[in-house]
């Protein structure tokens, strides 16, 4: 006798099963991931300790020590080297119960440890390890370590032209040595702190014994004017480079908002115009402690200046709207990221920005007034008022 063979579904089954499916899919495609969920900033009276509660996640404590605008070439040198003194001197507190790293940005130094909540590092003993004196003859060796890394990095022609820049935002006032012990002892005079992870309002007491205090807190900083300046060289090469650039708002300033749109409209105008124009295009932009700078280089074939009108009348409103929405989605993006709400923290506490600054973001960038953003937006394509270097080919 013969076994007949009986399909476990039959044709019906499997034809709604596929049907399900699909409207399933399409359901939750149009349901996007969700909203994104902000965690709390809190900070301490004197607005020198922020913090933000993260249950199950590791401790960590960002000291933020605020160094100067480091725009030109020998501050960026002398940044460097500060960060390379903290790596040395916190080598001996190396420990496998913590980690701790150094980044230096344009502004400040941040210092990050981490660890569990049974090693608890020494904070007193490190503070005092690293605001010993210096002795500028200990670093000259690697100092010309780095200034030989810059040198290689400079020698590109767009950072050519770039450093010009920088040299007329923030003229030299001496060599790297010579301010590097005042440059050094500055940073320690107002340090602000971040903290994260489980239990980090417990910590905030430990930070405020252990660690000095001092007010940060910040008057909101008007933008310096930028002197006109039009600078016209020969260089070698086949190509035109043309940079239009000047000094913006400090990132606590009012302004802020405005000035983060523009930047993202031109680099979408930019992206659009750079095929038909025959151009490629650099974007250099930073909103820093007490001021900024707003830049941007075309390079090609012929001068790009006479393209600069012809670009000033495709800022829309349309495109305006464009960049606003970009720029809240990109923020929403981020932030669903905890590794961005933590760096996020750290920018609350070192720029003094409101503790809702994280959730509340998205909505100044959608309520900007677009007139606003057009009018700035076409003021950056004109050279009024602004810094102009020109680099033509030799011929």
């Amino acid at each position: 006798m013969t076994n007949e063979y009986r399909p476990l579904f039959n044709r019906k089954y499997i034809s709604g099963l596929m049907w399900f499916s699909l409207l399933a899919i399409l359901i939750l495609s149009t349901m996007g991931p969700g909203e994104v969920e902000f965690y709390p900033v809190e900070s301490n009276r004197d607005k020198t300790v922020y913090w933000m509660e993260l249950d199950e996640q590791p401790i960590t404590l960002t000291l933020l020590l605020p160094t100067g605008e480091a725009i030109n070439s020998t501050q960026r040198q002398l940044q460097q080297l500060k960060s390379h003194i903290i790596q040395s001197r916190l080598q001996k507190f190396s420990s496998p119960n913590y980690s701790y790293s150094v980044i230096p940005r344009q502004d400040r130094i941040e210092i990050t440890f981490g660890w569990n909540q049974q090693h608890v590092p020494e904070l007193d003993a490190i503070w005092d390890s690293l605001t010993q004196p210096i002795e500028t003859s200990q670093w000259q060796a690697e100092l010309k370590n780095i200034q030989a890394r810059h040198y290689l990095s400079s020698q590109t022609p767009d950072q050519m032209v770039a450093e010009q820049f920088f040299i007329q935002l923030q003229p030299d006032t001496g060599g790297v040595l010579d301010q590097l012990p005042a440059a050094y002892h500055r940073m320690f005079q107002a340090p602000r702190y971040a903290i994260s992870g489980d239990s980090a309002d417990e910590l905030v007491s430990l930070v405020e014994k252990q660690l000095p205090q001092h007010s940060s807190a910040q008057q909101r900083q008007k933008p310096i004017p930028t002197r006109q300046q039009s600078i016209t060289e020969v260089h070698e090469g086949a190509n035109y480079r043309l940079l239009i650039g000047r000094s913006i708002s400090a990132r606590n300033s009012e302004l802020y908002i405005e000035e983060r749109i523009t930047a993202h409209l031109l680099q979408q105008l930019l992206t659009q115009q750079q095929s038909q124009h025959k151009v490629s295009f650099r974007l250099l932009w930073a909103a820093l402690e007490t001021t900024g700078y707003q830049a941007f280089i075309l390079e090609g074939r012929s001068n790009p200046g006479p393209m600069l009108s012809q670009l000033q009348q495709q800022v829309t409103e349309e495109l305006v709207e464009v960049s606003q929405k970009q720029l809240a989605e990109q923020w929403h993006e981020r932030m669903r990221d905890l590794a961005n709400q933590t760096q996020a923290l750290n920018l609350i506490a070192f720029y003094s920005l409101p503790e809702d600054t994280m959730e509340n973001y998205t909505d100044q960038i959608l309520d900007q007034d677009p007139d606003e953003i057009i009018i700035a937006a076409r003021k950056a394509l004109q050279t009024n008022e602004q810094i102009s270097i020109l680099h033509t080919p030799a011929l």
